[in-house]
């Protein structure tokens, strides 16, 4: 008997919140409106402009919900496309990404040198029987925040995605 957690549930009432939500997308771009009641935590204001080209930073933990895709009897792969500049690293060092979706950890990504990466991991099959599944990451060590700069910072992220296998 396999018992699942409440978390798909609560998520889609997150999600929802106030708004009327036909059904969530496999894909976030920062700069969707659409696709923005899906930011569970952690995630700062769109900067950087429309489009593709728009970002945001996150906190040292945060979190999303994603639709499984459509059709993926084999599984799914996690995306999460991040950047992070030259001053962060020079100042923090090695920064090492920790992902969990439904609770299940995936393998880390340490990043010892700035500039745009994805990080991907496979999610097994039998985690995408839901409508709304929880991913969550974390950072570490993190930018805290400073008076200059009144936000604790982790990444730029400007998309995040489970495509099918």
């Amino acid at each position: 008997m396999t018992v699942r957690r409440a978390w798909p549930a609560t998520i889609l009432f997150l999600v929802a919140g106030c708004h009327r939500v036909t059904a969530p997308a496999s894909a976030v771009r920062m700069s969707d409106p659409a696709t923005a009641n899906q930011l569970i935590s952690g995630f700062y204001g769109v900067e950087g402009g429309a489009g593709d080209n728009a970002w945001r930073w996150t906190g040292p933990d945060f979190a999303l919900g994603l639709a499984p895709p459509a059709s993926s009897p084999h599984g799914a792969r996690l995306l999460l496309r991040l950047y992070f500049p030259e001053t962060q690293i020079q100042k923090l060092g090695p920064m090492t990404l920790t992902a969990s979706v439904d609770g299940q950890p995936l393998a880390p990504e340490t990043f010892d040198k700035s500039g745009s990466y994805d990080y991907v991991r496979d999610v097994p099959a039998c985690l995408l029987d839901t409508n709304v599944l929880p991913v969550s990451f974390s950072l570490d060590p993190y930018s805290p925040k400073t008076e200059t700069e009144g936000r604790d910072l982790g990444a730029v992220v400007s998309m995040a995605a489970l495509v099918a296998k």
